[in-house]
């Protein structure tokens, strides 16, 4: 029994200890900052209307079609190892300008800082984490990302865990003591602040394993498009982006069914708050066990054919859930399993195949798929959601018209699979 146990968890070895440690901790406080916002940006969804979602995320996309071809020309150019310190130094400004934009302005003037926030959490949360898997997958072997990425992704749903918990906590306090209202949310921002800099500084150890290797030049070179143009002519990397597309997609097709049902359910903005916090401290236990005693199992006996084409099966169980019964049970279960999955394994399944990409396309294609193509999922998702409502389909009938794209991002997790290793 003891044998199987050992051989159930990855062996790791003694001077491997301290550098899983440091990433452990890179992405626990990664995460904390990030799930620190994310309640209050889910709370301004559900206040600026869930019809009128598909709207900010187009703003989001084309914030992301700007911001990636800018990326790509700094770091074409820019020292490698300094990645890090330059765009998360950057969001901590945008974190500053925020909280003081919300601390000086009127109502009406925090009407629209609450709608730029919106755009600009969804940029910052897929950047800030993107850029961390940039570093790791640099860093880390195809081999070594088997075995360590469940581990360091499982930090991260420790910080996601802290950071939700903070939040949660302030939401209480918001709502409920107004002498401390405008506080609130200024701790939040400050918190997510600190929460950078420490990520920042376990960050310093994760330089790109080809300049160790065969001191490769430290400027990356090529162009500020060269993303965009892959996407194009590289079947793999095409793959890759389409499966990207197509779950980003179905999850806000399932997330806007969702705050429909949570929108009926409760019309206290404090009380909606609390739910999408207490569904982040139910994920995160669960996503973290995933993380440490499967993810590093499945990847290394089952293949990630099984992890990335499973996801359709999970995708037409939640539709029919929300079908069937549209509860607010049903959604903290929907949401709760597909999130499990989704951070649980199928993300360390697809930064794992990322690992095995050109350094080019570890830096570029890779943050290209998971910022704009991920943002023009989310597009997709919305319109479909809003163009059929608007024909006079019921909301909870959009579950059958998502059902056959649940198929379909099955099918293409064959072919992400077959692509990257016929490379």
């Amino acid at each position: 029994m003891e044998k199987n146990l050992i051989s159930f968890l990855p062996v790791i070895e003694k001077n491997e200890k301290i550098i899983l440690l440091r990433a452990f901790l890179f992405f626990f406080f990664v995460l904390a900052s990030w799930y620190a916002l994310r309640p209050v940006r889910n709370e301004l969804a559900v206040q600026g209307g869930i019809y009128n979602l598909p709207w900010l995320l187009m703003g989001v996309m084309l914030a992301m079609l700007i911001i990636n071809p800018i990326y790509s020309w700094l770091v074409s150019r820019i020292n490698q190892n300094r990645l890090i310190l330059y765009i998360y130094s950057f969001f901590i400004l945008n974190l500053i300008l925020f909280l003081t934009m919300w601390t000086f302005t009127g109502e009406d003037g925090r009407i629209w800082t609450g709608r730029a926030f919106y755009i600009w959490a969804n940029v910052y949360s897929f950047f800030v984490v993107s850029i961390f898997w940039v570093t790791m997958i640099n860093f880390f072997s195809h081999t070594d990302s088997k075995k360590f990425f469940g581990i360091i992704s499982a930090g991260g749903s420790l910080g996601a865990f802290f950071g939700s918990t903070v939040a949660r906590y302030f939401s209480t306090e918001i709502c409920g003591n107004t002498s401390i209202s405008d506080l609130g949310p200024m701790s939040l921002i400050v918190f997510s602040i600190f929460s950078l800099l420490f990520a920042i500084f376990f960050s310093r150890t994760f330089k790109p394993r080809a300049l160790d290797m065969n001191n490769s030049p430290k400027e990356l070179g090529g162009s500020s498009f060269e993303a965009i143009q892959n996407i194009i002519k590289d079947p793999a990397i095409r793959n890759i982006g389409l499966y990207v597309i197509l779950f980003t997609m179905l999850m806000t097709t399932s997330w806007m069914i969702s705050l429909g049902i949570v929108e009926e359910w409760s019309k206290d903005p404090c009380e909606r708050t609390g739910f999408f916090a207490r569904i982040e401290q139910i994920v995160t236990p669960l996503t973290l066990l995933m993380q440490l005693f499967l993810a590093s199992y499945i990847l290394r006996r089952v293949g990630s054919l099984a992890v990335l084409s499973i996801y359709g099966v999970l995708f037409a169980i939640a539709f029919m859930a929300y079908a069937f019964y549209p509860t607010i049970t049903t959604v903290m279960m929907v949401v709760i399993s597909l999130r499990i999955f989704e951070y649980g394994l199928n993300k360390p399944t697809r930064e794992s195949i990322y690992t095995k990409l050109k350094q080019q396309d570890r830096y570029k294609s890779t943050v290209f798929i998971d910022t704009f193509l991920a943002r023009s999922g989310d597009v997709i998702g919305g319109w479909f959601v809003r163009g059929l409502v608007g024909t006079g389909i019921a909301v909870l009938s959009v579950t059958w018209a998502a059902l056959p794209f649940a198929l379909f991002i099955s099918y293409m997790g064959f072919q992400v699979n077959k692509a990257v290793n016929d490379e």
